[in-house]
């Protein structure tokens, strides 16, 4: 790969043609027989009200956000797609307060979609519905901490070395975890879909859970996905056809300390072993280990460190060289 070293030519603002947002996705849900209630809805003032549980509501349903930028040099669409227990502010201003990956597209010419996955921030959840009745999972420190590769231990304080994590703002990372279920992920594919079919063929960038869930979209709608960046997915594809999805250009990406943590590890050789199987099959796939490269340091947050606009040159790279773009 030859690097174009993009971040170092954007403009030092964004200038936009258009910007807004809007749902997708979901059903409605009826809910029937289930008892009123009065509620106090500010315990300042004493007001009550009766309300009813009973009717329809939205259940299923997808945020997201589109910045179009007054010279338009990607091809299509990019969309960015958050991981297990966050929000699309994983890829907006990072926690030491530097432009994220959000700004970064941007200011490279991409029309961006950043979204909210079901039942995540602005998406919002039913609570009558199915895949939400059990109790939700928030992350603690020490998870966030040591699950996602900051460090050995939480409680010890223990950062890995050579770490690019801004870990003096580790509090105002911690901040960004939502609630989030465990039987959500259909619906999430679901919306996905629902929002490839609102931007036409598009490149999806996509995190951790959000690039697990990336897969199966692509095997769903093909047709839909010009391109997948796949940063640090936890699993990659369900089945062992890939049909007309191995016409997609597929990248993984892949930080430091994998090997210090069983589930990364594993996560990794299921990546390479998908690789093969992709690549064997006629697909265009390529894995960016960064170690591999020189590049050490990172943890499971690539978008979030203080090299995180030179990964974004490497992924910008890969999509330029696949004609995505103009250059």
């Amino acid at each position: 790969m030859s690097l174009y070293d993009c971040s170092k030519k954007l403009a030092s603002g964004i200038r936009l043609q258009d910007m807004g947002s809007f749902h997708v996705g979901g059903e409605d849900v009826e809910i029937c027989g289930r008892p009123a209630k009065e509620i106090d809805v500010n315990g300042k003032c004493g007001r009550r009200i009766v309300v009813d549980p009973n009717g329809i509501r939205r259940a299923g349903q997808m945020y997201a956000q589109y910045f179009i930028p007054e010279t338009v040099k990607g091809r299509c669409p990019l969309l960015l797609w958050h991981g297990g227990g966050m929000t699309g502010k994983a890829f907006e201003t990072t926690p030491d307060g530097r432009p994220g990956w959000l700004n970064y597209f941007i200011r490279c010419g991409w029309k961006t979609y950043l979204a909210d996955a079901v039942e995540r921030g602005r998406s919002g959840w039913c609570p009558e519905a199915e895949e939400f009745k059990e109790s939700p999972t928030l992350f603690n420190y020490t998870y966030v901490f040591e699950r996602f590769r900051l460090g050995a231990s939480y409680e010890k304080g223990e950062v890995f070395e050579n770490s690019r994590f801004p870990i003096n703002s580790f509090r105002q990372y911690a901040m960004q975890f939502v609630p989030r279920w465990t039987e959500s992920s259909e619906l999430m594919v679901k919306a996905y879909c629902r929002l490839l079919e609102r931007t036409g063929p598009s490149v999806i960038v996509a995190h951790s859970q959000g690039a697990t869930l990336a897969f199966e979209v692509m095997e769903k709608r093909p047709e839909l996905v010009k391109a997948l960046i796949a940063v640090e997915p936890y699993g990659a594809g369900r089945n062992g056809r890939f049909g007309e999805s191995v016409n997609v250009p597929v990248l993984w990406v892949f930080g430091d300390y994998t090997d210090l943590h069983p589930a990364w590890k594993e996560a990794r050789e299921v990546a390479r072993e998908y690789c093969g199987r992709f690549c064997r099959a006629g697909g265009d796939g390529q894995i960016l280990d960064l170690p591999e490269m020189g590049i050490r340091g990172n943890s499971h947050m690539l978008m979030m460190e203080y090299n995180n606009f030179e990964i974004a040159d490497l992924l910008q790279d890969w999509l330029i060289g696949h004609g995505l773009t103009v250059i």
